[in-house]
């Protein structure tokens, strides 16, 4: 048993509520159930009930135990002060107000339809990925539509709280923010620790006064991440080593402690590659928040496509390695990474700070662009859920992590429409 089973029964009205009684066997008729805000302090809020026809309007607190109040130490926080009840699965023990007197409890188990927590118990059933996995087909495209929509609004909040973090540290800097987070998803998963820790090293302002000679912002950007160490003769790396070391006593700068990491990475995603790209992207947008100050800029010139590094790195993936030439250019589909990652999330919360509305405009532009193919968007192919564009994708990658994997399944629209069913 989990507590998000007690929110949805009371959330939804799953219970026979024409016949409540409390364990200290008072009446209890509900006016009103309350807002779920899923914060902290109680659970639902504002309720209304009548208790032995004496009206209460406050909060309502649920546990799987009634022992779980002392267990979150709840009796020594004032936000539970106004709990009219306790509702529970288990009644182990009384529980007590700072007064001394009882807070009525109702034990929820005793009202639920036998037909609700049988249809709950399929959901606790192991699965192979999943909890829905055999039923998830019911969900309709029209539900599914709806859903998306409300999980890509859900992310994009999410990404704002990153933001707000990224301000605070850059005294509302809001170009300094971006380059941090867009520097940080280039490194994608394996290196983004290691990208992000090598944009505090290195502030923006220092890079707009190097920004005119592409081999001193090569220099910075390998200098911080410790990849110019080790001893070789080519004319190139050791000029390359000189800058750096000029640059890193004229600006006071300081190298990562995190190693990057080339391990089980794809050559053109090795961290030498992607940090020369940047510096080339960066030696060629002079305004580089344009990308999210003017969302046209990205429709019309889609700047990062086609950027390569220097000549050395077409021949190169590491230092003393050479190879056929190759043109490494920003591919489409690392741009559509950086696009739907950092973007497009970015230009949600800066325009709505300011006040523009522009989630019509950024829902199309996920519409526009083509889904990510990774393990999570097959899994759900597999079960039949369309798939056809950026939205899509984002919003199951986002289901995935969120609700799947954390097991939040009567907090999903899909969970709930089966559990109606």
């Amino acid at each position: 048993m989990k507590e998000d089973f007690l929110h949805y029964v009371w959330r939804f009205k799953k219970l026979n509520a024409t016949t409540l009684k409390t364990v200290q066997n008072n009446e209890i008729v509900i006016k009103d159930f309350g807002l779920f805000l899923g914060s902290e302090g109680p659970d639902f809020f504002n309720a209304k009930m009548y208790i032995d026809d004496q009206l209460w309007a406050g909060n309502v607190e649920m546990h799987v135990n009634a022992s779980d109040w002392y267990l979150h130490n709840h009796e020594q926080d004032p936000k539970y002060n106004n709990v009219i009840l306790h509702v529970v699965w288990n009644d182990d023990v009384p529980v007590l107000r700072n007064n001394g007197s009882e807070i009525p409890t109702l034990v929820l188990k005793n009202f639920v339809p036998q037909s609700v927590f049988k249809a709950y118990n399929q959901f606790k059933l192991q699965p192979k990925y999943i909890f829905c996995e055999e039923s998830i087909h019911r969900f309709s495209a029209f539900d599914w539509v709806l859903w998306k929509e409300k999980l890509i609004i859900e992310r994009l909040e999410q990404f704002t709280d990153r933001i707000v973090v990224e301000l605070k540290e850059t005294q509302n800097d809001w170009e300094e923010a971006f380059y941090r987070l867009l520097l940080r998803n280039f490194g994608l998963n394996v290196n983004n620790e290691s990208f992000y820790e090598i944009a505090k090293n290195l502030p923006l302002k220092i890079l707009k006064k190097e920004q005119s000679v592409l081999i001193h912002l090569e220099a910075l950007f390998l200098g911080t991440a410790n990849l110019l160490n080790e001893n070789n003769e080519s004319f190139y790396f050791n000029r390359l080593k000189k800058t750096y070391q000029y640059l890193k006593q004229k600006y006071n700068l300081s190298t990562i402690s995190k190693k990057v990491e080339f391990y089980k990475l794809r050559p053109d995603n090795f961290p030498t590659i992607r940090l020369v790209q940047f510096a080339s992207f960066f030696h060629t947008q002079l305004f580089l928040f344009n990308l999210v100050k003017n969302p046209e800029e990205l429709c019309v010139k889609n700047p990062l496509l086609g950027i390569k590094p220097s000549d050395y790195w077409q021949t190169h993936y590491v230092f003393n390695r050479e190879h056929p030439k190759r043109n490494k250019t920003i591919s489409p589909s690392f741009y559509q990474l950086i696009l739907i990652n950092t973007i497009l999330p970015f230009q949600y919360v800066y325009h709505q700070q300011i006040g523009n509305d522009m989630i019509e405009e950024i829902l199309q532009r996920y519409q526009s662009t083509t889904f990510e193919k990774n393990a999570t968007t097959n899994l759900f192919k597999a079960l039949k859920v369309p798939i056809e564009n950026a939205l899509d994708s984002q919003s199951v990658l986002f289901l995935k992590k969120n609700y799947c994997d954390l097991r939040r399944c009567l907090n999903c629209d899909i969970g709930i429409k089966l559990m109606d069913r």
